[in-house]
């Protein structure tokens, strides 16, 4: 008989769906393509019909119904990001400007919460976990292609959307790098026609990273690539070595002159007699990004408690500028994701939101390492691994406190946790560690000393 360790992962014992969570589990599929995409946000008739909010509506009370709502909130996840959603009630009569920090709960924090409820509470099982990996990949898809073929830019040559989140370039670069790992999972993981659809929507995606003029894009692009450098096998190492640099190359060659300036800010630095309009552009950027890093210490140091209020962050700015003489603040937020939650919520909203994506680590890990998960499962763990190591680190260049994606892969690791929770070993296995050993007869001793010398 083989050893528990060499049976086949597909052995292993799954609990049965449940019916009503697999008939409302498509409401989970619309909501989330409709998020990645944009679609109702930038098309003026359905973002007056608020489509997002109807869907999002159904899908808690199907939610409530199957009575996950409350397993989904009391898991580690749910207990750090729900404490995380009260200290911002809270945070909200002590703002500096209510009516922003109320506009910013409606309008962003309880969009992202309810989205974390939806995506962990309507998956239930590894196959409905791998449809929603592959919504998220057709719809990132989806939205470079469109950025391309809508051609929206900035002053500065910045690609974006015409309306909603991605109308803003980090945003919509922030999204896409995220989407672009679940483009790889799609292509890893898929059929022959799954394989063809990855590689097809790669190629848009890659070129609209490329013309957000991200910088912080660059340095979450290069953590991924370490991440999956040092996770591959050798052969895939040697591939990469080859492939990346010339993919780099193909994409600066079809940059425009503008965003190879911005991206050349990053490495070196030149006599400001000799930049170009558009490094003086890029070079301003970064002073003001210190600038608001030192502020929002500032003010971190200023309110450490409660902070300024949620999305206060720009009113509070703009006083201590006037304080320093400045005629006007610079009306911008942190571009720090942890810096802004430590100057708006102040440094127990922090501690919080630290001790939220800590559980999402450990959950990630302990998948990762449980024996008994199949193989879908842990690729799947791996998968949202990477995205949420890259998401983690683009939030120290861009302000994402309140942003919906990482509430959603937070769901999704949430609802994995579950799934692998409910993985067991056969019947037959499971009897087998159970039963308890064999008693032992008692060994029979010979004396050390009889007495005698012969």
């Amino acid at each position: 008989m083989k050893s528990i360790e060499q049976r086949r992962p597909d052995s292993i014992q799954q609990r049965r769906p449940d019916a009503i969570l697999s008939a409302v589990f498509p409401i989970l599929v619309v909501f989330l393509f409709a998020v990645f995409t944009g679609l109702p946000e930038f098309t003026p008739v359905v973002r007056d019909l608020r489509p997002l909010f109807f869907i999002g509506a159904l899908g808690l009370l199907a939610v409530g119904v199957t009575g996950r709502f409350m397993k989904v909130v009391s898991s580690p996840i749910g207990k750090a990001l729900t404490l995380f959603t009260v200290w911002f009630i809270i945070c909200i009569p002590l703002a500096i400007w209510r009516g922003g920090s109320l506009v910013i709960f409606e309008d962003y924090w309880s969009k992202s919460f309810l989205a974390f409820v939806l995506t962990a509470g309507l998956i239930s099982t590894a196959a409905e976990s791998k449809k929603i990996f592959h919504t998220i990949a057709y719809g990132v898809g989806l939205l470079g292609t469109m950025a391309l073929v809508l051609h929206r830019y900035s002053e500065d040559g910045r690609l974006s959307m015409p309306g909603g989140r991605y109308s803003n370039s980090n945003d919509l670069a922030w999204t896409l790098l995220v989407g672009l790992i679940f483009l790889a999972y799609l292509f890893l993981q898929g059929g022959g026609t799954r394989k063809v659809i990855a590689v097809g929507f790669a190629f848009p995606v890659l070129l609209a990273l490329s013309r957000t003029g991200s910088r912080a894009l660059l340095i979450g692009a290069a953590v991924l690539f370490l991440y999956v450098f040092f996770r591959s096998s050798g052969a895939t190492r040697a591939k990469m070595i080859v492939a990346v640099p010339i993919l780099l190359v193909g994409l600066v060659m079809m940059m425009p002159k503008q965003l190879r300036d911005r991206y050349t800010t990053l490495f070196e630095k030149k006599d400001p007699s000799q930049l170009t309009a558009s490094e003086i552009d890029a070079s301003g950027s970064s002073d003001a990004r210190l600038e608001l890093l030192l502020d929002s210490i500032t003010l971190t140091l200023n309110h450490p408690f409660f902070g300024v209020g949620p999305g206060n962050f720009q009113v509070a700015q703009n006083g201590l500028a006037i304080q320093r003489g400045e005629p006007y603040g610079l009306w911008h937020v942190t571009h720090n994701t942890y810096t802004e939650l430590s100057s708006e919520m102040g440094i127990t909203g922090l501690l919080i939101y630290v001790a939220f994506l800590v559980q999402c680590w450990r959950v990630l890990s302990s998948i990762i390492r449980k024996k008994y998960v199949t193989k879908d499962v842990r690729v799947m763990a791996k998968t949202l691994q990477a995205a949420f190591l890259v998401m983690v680190t683009v939030a120290f260049f861009e302000s994402f406190g309140y942003d919906v994606n990482i509430p959603i892969v937070a769901g999704l690791i949430t609802a994995l946790s579950f799934i692998a929770r409910d993985q067991r070993p056969p019947q037959d296995l499971r009897e087998k560690i159970e039963e308890p050993p064999a008693q032992l007869p008692e060994p029979e001793y010979e004396p050390a000393w009889s007495g005698r010398l012969y």
